[in-house]
Protein backbone atom coordinates (compact mmCIF):
# COMPACT_ATOMS: atom_id res chain seq x y z
CA UNK A 1 0.00 0.00 0.00
CA UNK A 2 2.67 2.27 0.94
CA UNK A 3 4.04 1.91 -2.53
CA UNK A 4 1.13 2.58 -3.88
CA UNK A 5 1.00 5.71 -2.34
CA UNK A 6 4.38 6.91 -3.18
CA UNK A 7 3.91 5.71 -6.82
CA UNK A 8 0.75 7.72 -6.62
CA UNK A 9 3.03 10.62 -5.20
CA UNK A 10 5.56 10.32 -7.17
CA UNK A 11 3.12 10.77 -10.68
CA UNK A 12 1.85 14.00 -9.33
CA UNK A 13 5.28 15.78 -8.19
CA UNK A 14 6.76 14.34 -11.47
CA UNK A 15 8.60 12.11 -9.22
CA UNK A 16 10.00 13.80 -6.69
CA UNK A 17 8.89 15.45 -3.24
CA UNK A 18 9.47 18.72 -2.17
CA UNK A 19 9.66 19.60 1.56
CA UNK A 20 6.71 21.42 1.75
CA UNK A 21 5.21 18.55 0.65
CA UNK A 22 6.21 16.55 3.86
CA UNK A 23 5.54 19.46 5.99
CA UNK A 24 1.28 19.66 4.91
CA UNK A 25 1.44 15.61 5.24
CA UNK A 26 3.04 15.67 8.99
CA UNK A 27 0.15 19.06 9.81
CA UNK A 28 -2.59 16.35 8.36
CA UNK A 29 -1.36 13.34 10.68
CA UNK A 30 -0.96 15.84 13.86
CA UNK A 31 -4.75 17.02 13.26
CA UNK A 32 -5.94 13.31 13.15
CA UNK A 33 -4.21 12.47 15.81
CA UNK A 34 -5.81 14.91 18.40
CA UNK A 35 -9.56 14.28 17.06
CA UNK A 36 -9.36 10.97 17.76
CA UNK A 37 -7.30 11.55 21.72
CA UNK A 38 -10.57 14.40 21.79
CA UNK A 39 -13.30 11.80 21.14
CA UNK A 40 -12.03 9.04 23.56
CA UNK A 41 -11.68 11.40 26.58
CA UNK A 42 -14.70 13.24 25.74
CA UNK A 43 -16.38 9.96 26.34
CA UNK A 44 -14.23 9.71 29.31
CA UNK A 45 -15.84 12.59 31.24
CA UNK A 46 -19.20 12.24 30.14
CA UNK A 47 -20.36 11.25 33.46
CA UNK A 48 -21.15 14.90 34.52
CA UNK A 49 -18.22 15.28 37.10
CA UNK A 50 -16.32 18.50 37.88
CA UNK A 51 -13.32 19.43 37.81
CA UNK A 52 -11.54 21.06 40.60
CA UNK A 53 -10.96 24.47 39.45
CA UNK A 54 -14.86 24.45 38.30
CA UNK A 55 -15.76 23.19 41.48
CA UNK A 56 -13.84 26.28 43.48
CA UNK A 57 -15.24 28.27 41.30
CA UNK A 58 -18.92 27.06 41.76
CA UNK A 59 -18.59 27.62 45.23
CA UNK A 60 -17.87 31.41 45.39
CA UNK A 61 -20.80 32.22 44.05
CA UNK A 62 -22.03 33.00 47.92
CA UNK A 63 -21.15 36.10 48.39
CA UNK A 64 -19.38 37.49 51.48
CA UNK A 65 -20.78 40.74 53.10
CA UNK A 66 -19.78 42.45 56.79
CA UNK A 67 -21.94 42.61 59.16
CA UNK A 68 -22.77 43.75 62.61
CA UNK A 69 -25.27 42.63 65.69
CA UNK A 70 -27.27 45.66 66.63
CA UNK A 71 -29.80 45.59 69.67
CA UNK A 72 -32.71 48.68 69.97
CA UNK A 73 -33.06 50.69 72.69
CA UNK A 74 -35.53 53.33 74.01
CA UNK A 75 -34.88 57.12 72.48
CA UNK A 76 -37.27 59.74 72.03
CA UNK A 77 -38.22 59.85 68.47
CA UNK A 78 -38.47 63.34 66.93
CA UNK A 79 -39.43 64.04 63.22
CA UNK A 80 -36.57 65.56 61.27
CA UNK A 81 -37.32 67.25 58.57
CA UNK A 82 -34.88 68.89 56.03
CA UNK A 83 -36.22 72.41 55.28
CA UNK A 84 -35.11 76.46 54.28
CA UNK A 85 -35.96 79.69 56.04
CA UNK A 86 -38.23 81.89 54.58
CA UNK A 87 -39.72 85.26 54.91
CA UNK A 88 -42.95 85.17 56.32
CA UNK A 89 -44.04 88.09 53.34
CA UNK A 90 -42.02 89.39 50.56
CA UNK A 91 -44.16 92.16 48.54
CA UNK A 92 -43.42 94.12 45.66
CA UNK A 93 -44.50 97.57 46.46
CA UNK A 94 -45.53 99.35 43.00
CA UNK A 95 -47.10 102.47 41.72
CA UNK A 96 -50.79 103.50 41.32
CA UNK A 97 -49.73 106.36 39.71
CA UNK A 98 -47.29 107.25 36.81
CA UNK A 99 -44.47 110.52 36.78
CA UNK A 100 -41.01 110.77 37.72
CA UNK A 101 -39.14 109.69 40.81
CA UNK A 102 -38.35 112.98 42.98
CA UNK A 103 -37.06 111.11 46.07
CA UNK A 104 -35.72 108.23 47.74
CA UNK A 105 -36.17 107.84 51.39
CA UNK A 106 -34.71 104.75 52.34
CA UNK A 107 -32.01 102.92 51.12
CA UNK A 108 -32.00 99.37 50.46
CA UNK A 109 -31.29 97.03 53.04
CA UNK A 110 -32.70 99.34 56.02
CA UNK A 111 -35.42 98.63 57.93
CA UNK A 112 -38.47 100.44 57.72
CA UNK A 113 -41.95 100.33 59.84
CA UNK A 114 -45.55 100.68 57.83
CA UNK A 115 -46.57 103.89 56.45
CA UNK A 116 -42.69 104.92 56.00
CA UNK A 117 -42.29 106.75 52.08
CA UNK A 118 -40.22 103.92 49.87
CA UNK A 119 -40.26 106.08 46.40
CA UNK A 120 -42.17 109.67 46.34
CA UNK A 121 -43.12 110.68 42.45
CA UNK A 122 -43.10 114.47 41.64
CA UNK A 123 -46.89 115.86 42.11
CA UNK A 124 -46.29 118.15 38.82
CA UNK A 125 -49.78 119.48 38.16
CA UNK A 126 -51.25 117.36 40.84
CA UNK A 127 -51.44 120.17 43.21
CA UNK A 128 -52.81 122.82 41.08
CA UNK A 129 -55.55 120.11 40.50
CA UNK A 130 -56.15 119.77 44.14
CA UNK A 131 -56.40 123.31 44.92
CA UNK A 132 -58.80 123.63 42.32
CA UNK A 133 -60.81 121.05 43.35
CA UNK A 134 -61.01 122.30 46.65
CA UNK A 135 -62.39 125.68 45.55
CA UNK A 136 -64.79 123.84 43.34
CA UNK A 137 -66.36 122.07 46.47
CA UNK A 138 -66.63 125.14 48.37
CA UNK A 139 -68.36 127.42 45.36
CA UNK A 140 -70.51 124.31 45.13
CA UNK A 141 -71.12 123.80 49.28
CA UNK A 142 -72.37 127.92 48.82
CA UNK A 143 -74.55 127.21 45.77
CA UNK A 144 -76.43 124.04 47.44
CA UNK A 145 -76.87 126.35 50.80
CA UNK A 146 -78.70 129.12 48.81
CA UNK A 147 -80.68 126.86 46.89
CA UNK A 148 -82.24 125.03 49.94
CA UNK A 149 -82.89 128.26 51.39
CA UNK A 150 -84.66 129.55 48.56
CA UNK A 151 -86.76 126.27 48.22
CA UNK A 152 -87.97 125.92 51.64
CA UNK A 153 -89.33 129.90 51.12
CA UNK A 154 -90.86 128.62 48.18
CA UNK A 155 -89.02 131.21 45.89
CA UNK A 156 -87.25 128.18 44.13
CA UNK A 157 -88.38 125.09 42.50
CA UNK A 158 -87.38 122.23 44.23
CA UNK A 159 -85.47 120.78 41.16
CA UNK A 160 -83.11 123.87 41.32
CA UNK A 161 -82.41 122.66 45.00
CA UNK A 162 -81.73 119.38 43.93
CA UNK A 163 -79.21 120.05 40.80
CA UNK A 164 -77.49 122.31 43.11
CA UNK A 165 -77.14 119.19 45.40
CA UNK A 166 -76.30 117.16 42.83
CA UNK A 167 -73.43 119.63 41.51
CA UNK A 168 -71.95 120.10 45.08
CA UNK A 169 -71.79 116.23 45.66
CA UNK A 170 -69.93 115.97 42.32
CA UNK A 171 -67.35 118.51 43.63
CA UNK A 172 -66.97 116.77 46.92
CA UNK A 173 -66.53 113.32 44.54
CA UNK A 174 -63.98 115.29 42.52
CA UNK A 175 -62.08 116.44 45.74
CA UNK A 176 -61.29 113.17 46.75
CA UNK A 177 -60.37 112.07 43.72
CA UNK A 178 -57.66 114.25 43.62
CA UNK A 179 -56.57 113.61 47.04
CA UNK A 180 -56.77 110.09 46.39
CA UNK A 181 -53.89 110.15 43.35
CA UNK A 182 -52.09 112.97 45.44
CA UNK A 183 -51.60 110.62 48.12
CA UNK A 184 -50.55 107.76 45.38
CA UNK A 185 -47.63 109.64 44.90
CA UNK A 186 -45.82 108.71 48.07
CA UNK A 187 -45.47 104.87 47.60
CA UNK A 188 -45.53 103.27 51.55
CA UNK A 189 -44.19 100.15 53.38
CA UNK A 190 -47.08 97.96 53.74
CA UNK A 191 -45.65 96.18 57.14
CA UNK A 192 -42.72 96.26 59.32
CA UNK A 193 -39.74 94.54 57.69
CA UNK A 194 -36.65 95.40 55.62
CA UNK A 195 -36.31 97.20 52.20
CA UNK A 196 -34.25 94.64 50.36
CA UNK A 197 -34.12 95.82 46.76
CA UNK A 198 -35.01 98.97 44.48
CA UNK A 199 -34.51 99.12 40.80
CA UNK A 200 -35.49 102.59 40.61
CA UNK A 201 -33.63 105.83 40.98
CA UNK A 202 -34.54 108.96 41.22
CA UNK A 203 -35.09 110.56 37.77
CA UNK A 204 -36.77 107.34 36.39
CA UNK A 205 -40.16 107.54 35.35
CA UNK A 206 -42.87 105.17 36.50
CA UNK A 207 -45.71 103.86 35.36
CA UNK A 208 -48.65 102.21 36.67
CA UNK A 209 -47.25 99.09 38.23
CA UNK A 210 -43.65 99.53 38.25
CA UNK A 211 -42.18 98.14 41.57
CA UNK A 212 -40.88 100.73 43.19
CA UNK A 213 -39.19 98.01 45.66
CA UNK A 214 -39.68 94.60 47.79
CA UNK A 215 -40.06 94.78 51.90
CA UNK A 216 -39.52 91.41 53.64
CA UNK A 217 -41.23 90.64 57.16
CA UNK A 218 -38.34 88.70 58.53
CA UNK A 219 -39.82 88.78 62.47
CA UNK A 220 -41.06 86.23 62.66
CA UNK A 221 -39.19 83.84 60.17
CA UNK A 222 -40.36 80.94 58.64
CA UNK A 223 -38.66 77.74 58.28
CA UNK A 224 -40.18 75.52 55.88
CA UNK A 225 -39.88 72.01 54.87
CA UNK A 226 -41.46 68.90 53.66
CA UNK A 227 -42.67 65.77 55.48
CA UNK A 228 -43.77 62.38 53.88
CA UNK A 229 -46.69 61.02 54.13
CA UNK A 230 -46.42 58.60 56.61
CA UNK A 231 -44.82 61.52 59.35
CA UNK A 232 -47.25 63.99 58.79
CA UNK A 233 -50.07 62.76 60.97
CA UNK A 234 -47.16 63.23 64.31
CA UNK A 235 -47.70 66.86 63.36
CA UNK A 236 -49.98 69.57 65.11
CA UNK A 237 -50.13 73.22 64.30
CA UNK A 238 -48.54 74.98 67.45
CA UNK A 239 -46.54 72.20 68.41
CA UNK A 240 -43.30 73.41 69.27
CA UNK A 241 -40.12 72.52 67.36
CA UNK A 242 -36.71 73.15 67.00
CA UNK A 243 -34.80 74.69 63.46
CA UNK A 244 -31.16 74.35 63.38
CA UNK A 245 -29.32 76.47 60.48
CA UNK A 246 -26.58 75.47 58.49
CA UNK A 247 -25.05 78.95 59.52
CA UNK A 248 -24.89 77.46 62.97
CA UNK A 249 -28.09 79.32 64.61
CA UNK A 250 -30.38 77.27 66.84
CA UNK A 251 -34.16 78.78 68.09
CA UNK A 252 -37.03 77.38 69.24
CA UNK A 253 -40.63 78.22 67.53
CA UNK A 254 -43.82 76.64 67.09
CA UNK A 255 -45.62 74.75 63.98
CA UNK A 256 -47.24 77.48 62.15
CA UNK A 257 -48.86 75.48 58.93
CA UNK A 258 -48.99 71.47 57.99
CA UNK A 259 -50.42 71.38 54.66
CA UNK A 260 -53.84 69.66 54.02
CA UNK A 261 -52.93 68.47 49.98
CA UNK A 262 -49.69 66.98 49.18
CA UNK A 263 -47.37 68.02 46.24
CA UNK A 264 -48.36 65.75 43.00
CA UNK A 265 -44.55 65.36 42.20
CA UNK A 266 -43.51 64.20 45.75
CA UNK A 267 -46.43 63.19 47.79
CA UNK A 268 -45.03 65.14 50.56
CA UNK A 269 -46.43 68.03 52.50
CA UNK A 270 -45.50 71.43 53.14
CA UNK A 271 -44.63 72.28 57.28
CA UNK A 272 -44.07 75.77 58.31
CA UNK A 273 -42.26 76.35 61.83
CA UNK A 274 -42.40 79.88 62.49
CA UNK A 275 -39.15 81.41 65.08
CA UNK A 276 -38.90 84.79 66.39
CA UNK A 277 -36.36 86.96 64.69
CA UNK A 278 -36.63 90.28 66.36
CA UNK A 279 -33.08 91.40 65.74
CA UNK A 280 -32.93 90.33 61.92
CA UNK A 281 -29.74 88.39 62.84
CA UNK A 282 -31.28 85.32 60.39
CA UNK A 283 -31.76 85.27 56.89
CA UNK A 284 -34.35 83.91 54.55
CA UNK A 285 -33.20 81.22 52.54
CA UNK A 286 -30.86 79.26 54.64
CA UNK A 287 -30.53 75.82 54.81
CA UNK A 288 -32.11 74.16 58.23
CA UNK A 289 -33.56 71.71 59.76
CA UNK A 290 -37.12 71.50 61.40
CA UNK A 291 -36.70 69.20 64.53
CA UNK A 292 -40.45 68.24 66.63
CA UNK A 293 -39.74 65.86 69.09
CA UNK A 294 -42.09 62.94 69.66
CA UNK A 295 -42.85 59.79 71.96
CA UNK A 296 -40.29 57.42 73.00
CA UNK A 297 -39.89 54.28 70.44
CA UNK A 298 -37.32 51.28 69.73
CA UNK A 299 -34.58 52.45 67.86
CA UNK A 300 -31.38 51.61 66.60
CA UNK A 301 -28.06 53.28 66.16
CA UNK A 302 -26.16 52.66 62.78
CA UNK A 303 -23.75 54.57 60.73
CA UNK A 304 -24.95 56.51 57.79
CA UNK A 305 -23.52 54.48 55.46
CA UNK A 306 -25.44 51.41 55.73
CA UNK A 307 -28.86 53.55 54.41
CA UNK A 308 -29.55 51.68 51.46
CA UNK A 309 -32.63 52.51 48.73
CA UNK A 310 -34.87 49.61 47.36
CA UNK A 311 -36.08 49.45 43.65
CA UNK A 312 -38.42 51.62 44.10
CA UNK A 313 -36.37 54.03 46.09
CA UNK A 314 -37.75 53.55 49.58
CA UNK A 315 -34.84 54.42 52.49
CA UNK A 316 -34.04 51.53 54.44
CA UNK A 317 -31.76 48.43 55.87
CA UNK A 318 -30.63 45.32 54.45
CA UNK A 319 -29.70 42.73 57.06
CA UNK A 320 -29.29 38.78 57.04
CA UNK A 321 -32.04 36.67 58.63
CA UNK A 322 -31.33 33.74 60.65
CA UNK A 323 -31.37 31.32 57.48
CA UNK A 324 -28.23 33.76 55.71
CA UNK A 325 -30.40 35.94 53.33
CA UNK A 326 -30.44 39.02 52.64
CA UNK A 327 -33.76 40.75 54.15
CA UNK A 328 -34.90 44.27 53.18
CA UNK A 329 -36.39 46.70 56.03
CA UNK A 330 -37.70 49.86 55.79
CA UNK A 331 -37.07 52.72 58.44
CA UNK A 332 -37.65 55.44 59.47
CA UNK A 333 -35.20 58.72 60.98
CA UNK A 334 -35.82 59.14 64.37
CA UNK A 335 -32.51 61.65 64.88
CA UNK A 336 -29.21 62.62 63.25
CA UNK A 337 -26.44 62.68 65.50
CA UNK A 338 -22.24 63.03 65.42
CA UNK A 339 -22.03 59.45 66.33
CA UNK A 340 -24.96 57.77 63.92
CA UNK A 341 -28.14 57.28 63.04
CA UNK A 342 -30.99 56.50 65.06
CA UNK A 343 -33.62 54.38 62.75
CA UNK A 344 -37.14 52.64 63.54
CA UNK A 345 -38.76 50.23 61.92
CA UNK A 346 -36.19 47.26 62.30
CA UNK A 347 -36.62 44.18 64.61
CA UNK A 348 -35.35 44.76 68.11
CA UNK A 349 -32.03 42.28 67.31
CA UNK A 350 -31.24 42.55 63.75
CA UNK A 351 -28.20 41.74 61.89
CA UNK A 352 -27.54 44.90 59.82
CA UNK A 353 -25.08 44.16 56.63
CA UNK A 354 -22.70 47.38 56.70
CA UNK A 355 -20.19 46.49 54.08
CA UNK A 356 -21.85 44.81 50.82
CA UNK A 357 -25.37 46.11 51.05
CA UNK A 358 -25.07 47.63 47.57
CA UNK A 359 -24.18 44.37 46.04
CA UNK A 360 -26.25 41.94 47.11
CA UNK A 361 -30.62 41.86 46.59
CA UNK A 362 -33.53 40.41 49.14
CA UNK A 363 -33.24 37.06 49.48
CA UNK A 364 -30.27 36.31 48.20
CA UNK A 365 -28.11 33.83 50.17
CA UNK A 366 -24.58 35.02 51.47
CA UNK A 367 -22.07 34.45 53.66
CA UNK A 368 -22.01 36.97 57.15
CA UNK A 369 -18.68 37.98 58.26
CA UNK A 370 -19.18 39.65 61.74
CA UNK A 371 -17.69 43.41 61.80
CA UNK A 372 -15.00 42.32 64.91
CA UNK A 373 -13.57 39.29 63.00
CA UNK A 374 -9.95 40.21 62.55
CA UNK A 375 -8.86 39.63 59.16
CA UNK A 376 -11.90 39.01 57.45
CA UNK A 377 -11.96 39.39 54.02
CA UNK A 378 -14.96 40.44 51.67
Amino acid sequence: MFERQKDFATRITGGRLHRSHFIAIGIGVAIALWFLTGLFTGADSSDGSLTVAEQEQAGSTTPRVRVMESTATLRRGAVIIRGRTAAKRAVEVRAETQGTVAELPVEKGARVKKGDVLCRIALNARDAQLSEAQALVTQRRLEYDASRQLAEKGYRAPTVAAGSKAAYDAAQARLKQMKVEVDQTRILAPFDGIFDDRPVEVGDYMRVGDVCGLVVELDPLLVMGQVSEDRVGALHIGAPGTARLVTGETVEGKIHFVAKTADPATRTFRVELEVPNPDFTMRAGVTAEIIVPGGEVLAHRIPSSVIALDDSGVIGVRAVDDEGRVKFHRVQLIDDTPQGLWIAGLPQTVTVITVGQDYVKEGQKVEAIPANQVGAAL
